[in-house]
């Protein structure tokens, strides 16, 4: 009952506490702060009946609404005018690096009207045109510092349309006339309308750059008569830009339009160069830069444009340096070399394989036995060049035989079989009389698998001569296809020689052999007979003698009785060595 009769009481809006609990309460609902105002400020708030007792609730929300707004708006006075003054200190800070840099670039930095009137220029740009002020400068006519003054006209009309240019060489002229080599980069500057009023930019002066530039292809040009005549090509490497100059020979020697290959530098010739060659290289040029060789020189291969290397012989020595002695550059020479390369490794591989052919050469002269050479011969050739199997045939009354085989798989089959000199890879061989190679003999109508070889593949069939006479031939037998080169056919065909040599000898020796044993046993049967003869005819010696002693005792005998003997020696002129 009392709890109704409260709220049925009349609310006390004239009780100032109650408004400012009140006040505080609707302020935490609705998000405001309002309870941190100062108690003199909830004091003015109305109290009684001024706004009449049925408002008082709307008007405790309607003044929290306001005051927050209120708070809210300072607050947002205050960051603004905070970031406002953040922005202007930036632009200050940035005016002032701008204007730092403006003044102290070296190169020439400007600001011009479209009408061709300078507003600012640091005082690189009044050195460039010969002033001693920029007031002196800025009485004449942007147009005054161009060689053709009409050409800013048209310049300007690029940058309009392009919003901007970057290093376009421009000529233009100092104070004095004199011809200015530049490269002018510039920006339009519009206003809010999008409307373009002016121009800032850089102008970098290249004339010395030029003018070296100039230089230089005077001194390339008269360097290049004078080498013209060697073939040699010719490069200059500026070592600042790392481009390097080339004349029309040095491209065409790997395969190359001087244009294609321009600008060519450093890192591009590096791709150009073998990798097996440019790390030698690099440190040759390392010394040289360092002092330590008076000029650069090293052979390196380069690739030509079809894709097969070329070798070059590099020579050059550093032309202009810094103070500190570190180089600017370098002139030099490239001469192609291949040729000479190739007849270099020719006369190294025939050394070694003169060298080779010398130990085997040793090896076959041990032994003058023609079976064990002929294995020896093909033991020799397994060691000199690679194959999975081996034969040699020799020419011998008319028909081919194969005497020996090695690493054949069924040596049974073939070695002492006979075969017609009608073979057509036998009539090749025999008339040129050098290697034939057959890259797949399974596909080649000319071979024949003796012996079950139906796995060959590369074949190589290498004559045996001797005085000019074919005596027979080496074959040698790969599984793999295409085994068999110029290279090892060269080598086979030496080696060949020597192994006809060789057997030639043996055969020699055989026949002396076989001549001396029959010597020896007609030698045998006639000392037999003369042995016979003599032992006959001394035993006739012996008979004639004592046939002698007895006619002379008769004759003793007879003279002893006193008888006289009419023949007084019956075998005086008996020749009895021819009874």
């Amino acid at each position: 009952m009392n709890y109704h009769h409260r709220r049925l009481e009349k609310p006390d809006h004239s009780n100032p506490e109650r408004w400012k609990i009140k006040f505080q309460q609707t302020s935490l609902v609705f998000g405001f702060f309002p309870a941190l105002l100062p108690s003199s400020t909830i004091d003015l708030i109305p109290k009684g009946d001024y706004f009449g007792q049925s408002a008082s609730p709307w008007f405790t929300i309607g003044f929290s609404l306001a005051a927050g707004i209120i708070i809210i708006f300072i607050v947002y006075i205050l960051l603004l005018r905070k970031s406002i003054r953040d922005k202007t200190n930036s632009l200050q800070e940035n005016e002032e690096k701008y204007r730092r840099f403006f003044m102290t670039s070296k190169d020439p930095v400007f600001i011009t009207t479209r009408d061709g009137k300078w507003v600012d220029a640091n005082q690189a740009t009044i050195d460039l045109f010969g002033y001693d002020s920029k007031k002196d400068l800025f009485d004449t006519s942007v147009s005054q510092a161009y060689l053709n003054p009409h050409e800013r006209s048209a310049l300007l009309q690029d940058v309009v349309h392009s919003g901007f240019i970057k290093d376009l060489p421009v000529e233009m002229v100092d104070r004095r006339g004199n011809i200015l080599h530049t490269l002018l980069t510039t920006t339009a500057i519009t206003n809010s309308g999008g409307e373009v009023t002016g121009f800032q930019g850089t102008i970098r002066d290249n004339t010395s750059w030029i003018e070296a530039g100039k230089k230089m292809d005077e001194n390339r040009e008269t360097l290049e008569l004078a080498v013209t005549g060697t073939g040699a090509g010719l490069w200059d490497w500026d070592l600042k830009t790392n481009l390097i100059m080339i004349n029309d020979r040095f491209a065409d020697m790997i395969g190359y339009r001087k244009s294609e290959l321009s600008p060519l530098t450093i890192d591009i010739w590096e791709k150009l160069s073998h990798p097996g060659d440019l790390e030698q290289s690099n440190k040759l040029i390392l010394k040289h830069f360092a002092g330590d060789l008076y000029h650069f020189q090293t052979e390196i291969r380069m690739k030509h444009k079809s894709g097969h290397w070329v070798w070059v012989l590099n020579q050059g020595r550093v032309v202009e340096r810094n103070p500190d002695r570190s180089p600017i550059r370098m002139v030099g020479t490239t001469q192609d070399i291949s040729e000479r390369v190739l007849i270099r490794e020719d006369i190294q591989s025939f050394a070694d394989q003169l060298e080779a052919l010398h130990v085997v050469t040793k090896s076959l002269s041990s032994t003058l036995s023609l079976k064990d050479l002929l294995d020896l011969v093909l033991e020799k050739l397994e060691e000199t060049l690679s194959f999975d199997s081996a034969s040699i045939f020799l020419l011998e009354d008319g028909v081919l035989r194969i005497e020996t085989v090695h690493n054949h798989p069924h040596p049974e089959l073939v070695v002492g079989k006979t075969f017609s000199t009608d073979n057509q890879l036998f009539q090749e061989i025999k008339t040129k009389k050098k290697p034939i190679i057959i890259d797949n003999a399974m596909r080649d109508s000319r071979f024949q698998g003796w012996g079950e070889m139906y796995h060959v593949k590369g074949w190589m069939g290498i004559p045996l001569i001797i005085q000019d006479n074919f005596i027979g031939y080496i074959t040698m037998d790969s599984r793999k296809q295409s085994a068999f080169g110029s290279q090892e056919a060269k080598l086979a065909n030496l080696f060949a020689s020597q192994a006809a040599q060789a057997i030639h000898n043996a055969r020699l020796y055989e026949q002396l052999s076989i001549h001396a044993s029959s010597l020896e046993s007609n030698i045998q049967e006639r000392t037999k007979e003369l042995t016979k003869m003599v032992d006959h005819m001394a035993g006739r010696e012996i008979r004639m003698a004592e046939l002698k002693d007895v006619i002379d005792k008769l004759h003793q005998q007879l003279k002893d009785h006193g008888i006289e003997p009419s023949v007084q020696d019956p075998l005086k002129d008996l020749d009895y060595f021819n009874l």
